[in-house]
């Protein structure tokens, strides 16, 4: 029934907004100010320092990473599943000045095209086989609504660390190949593999997928990582899926507004 499949998608959003970079905005670069140098005095050229990239280790993956995250205020996303259950996700996240606003558009294998919009705490779904053209408005915050209730804390699902109850499971961090370059950027492949038996309960839950009793004993994440630490893209594979998050656009996104009032219906299709 379209109305269970619905419900289950929530799901697939935390998987995209949890593992691709999300975060806050970055603080604004302090000026130092120059000293004042007489006419006497002649300038002294200073070497400038070749800029070194500390690698990433087991030690500091997770706050680092995090860290990069926490910085993003805007950017384009795009996700990929195979396996049993294919999907693809883009989407778009503005972040900026506290905002936690984002749009998705999803391809399910048996809802078709769904698109979602998350902005200034209103939720909108467009689904063609039930709205037509139309953006159904929902409260994500009313209980009475099983359907609203189903992305309930979708905001702060936004905001979360893609790394939160992880930060004890890395087992081993290996770099991978040489460095590549990705949306214009140069960046290393990382191979990072947790134990996930050091997952926090929520982590392990997330990451279960239908059919499964229980998650295997390690699981290998391949980041490629800009200078700036920024994941650009993660897969990982799972019971036979494989997850592909690429990540672009940094800090210029594609702009993330809400439907307007003629696209937009408070009907219930069921």
């Amino acid at each position: 029934m379209p109305a269970d499949r619905l419900l289950a998608l929530p799901l697939a959003l935390l998987l995209a907004g949890s593992l691709a970079a999300c975060g806050g905005g970055s603080p604004a670069a302090s000026e130092s100010p120059k000293p004042s140098r007489t006419q006497a005095e002649t300038p002294t050229p200073t070497p400038t320092p070749t800029p070194t990239v500390e690698p990433l280790t087991p030690e500091n993956v997770i706050a680092r990473l995090t860290a990069a995250e926490a910085a993003l205020t805007s950017y384009d996303v795009a996700l990929s599943v195979t396996g049993a259950t294919p999907m693809e996700i883009t989407g778009s996240a503005d972040l900026a000045g506290g905002k936690q606003n984002i749009a998705m558009v999803i391809s399910d294998s048996e809802l078709g095209a769904l698109e979602l919009r998350f902005v200034d705490g209103a939720l909108f779904l467009k689904m063609a086989m039930l709205t037509g053209d139309l953006f159904l408005q929902l409260d994500p915050d009313d209980p009475s609504n099983e359907l609203a209730s189903a992305f309930g804390g979708l905001d702060d699902a936004v905001m979360e660390s893609g790394f939160e109850g992880t930060e004890q499971a890395v087992v081993s961090v290996t770099p991978v190949g040489s460095p590549e370059v990705l949306d214009g950027v140069e960046v290393q492949a990382y191979e990072v593999v947790l134990d996930t038996a050091k997952f926090s309960a929520e982590a392990a839950s997330d990451m279960l997928e239908e059919g499964m009793d229980a998650l295997p004993p390690t699981v290998t994440f391949t980041y490629w990582v800009d200078g700036d630490d920024v994941p650009r893209k993660t897969v990982h594979e799972l019971n036979g899926s494989v997850t592909t998050i690429i990540v672009t656009n940094l800090g210029a996104g594609s702009p993330v507004t809400a439907p307007a009032p003629e696209q937009i219906t408070t009907d219930m299709p069921f």
